[in-house]
């Protein structure tokens, strides 16, 4: 009779067991495509063009730095405090190049000697570009007064 019972009820623990399969790989795919969608709208947050401008003001920081991923980082004051005689900058911006002829143009750059820079804005930024979301595609100087 015990065995009659346990015969019964195999058929029962069958099924459940292919119900929880489906539901675990509905799950699982529902995840995934879930994790798809998101690295897809991220990627072209970061390609997509939010805004371009320029910018001017004197060359602050500029540096190559990174562990594995090594990006060209910047920074550039633009505003200006009067102080008696003189004008002090005092606002920053910082920036990201990833074309290597405008990194070594900067660089080459005295910091007193006003430069106008070119950027675009992306919508969010990608670690492996560079740290901001800013990035320089050109740069001129500016004439000396």
């Amino acid at each position: 009779m015990i065995m009659e019972e346990i015969k019964t009820a195999a058929p029962e623990a069958k099924k459940t067991s292919w119900f929880k399969k489906f539901l675990k790989r509905l799950f699982f795919f529902g995840l995934l495509a879930f994790l798809v969608y998101v690295g897809i709208v991220y990627l072209f947050a970061a390609v997509l063009v939010y805004s371009k401008g320029d910018r001017i003001g004197y060359i602050y920081k500029f540096s190559h730095k990174g562990y594995i991923f090594k990006t060209d980082e910047g920074v550039l004051k633009t505003g200006f405090v009067n102080i008696g005689n003189t004008t002090t900058p005092n606002e920053e911006w910082a920036f990201s190049v990833k074309d290597d002829s405008v990194a070594s143009q900067i660089t080459s750059i005295d910091q007193r000697i006003a430069v106008k820079l070119y950027y675009k804005e992306y919508y969010t930024k990608l670690f492996f570009l560079g740290e901001t979301k800013y990035f320089v595609y050109k740069m001129d100087k500016m004439p000396s007064q």
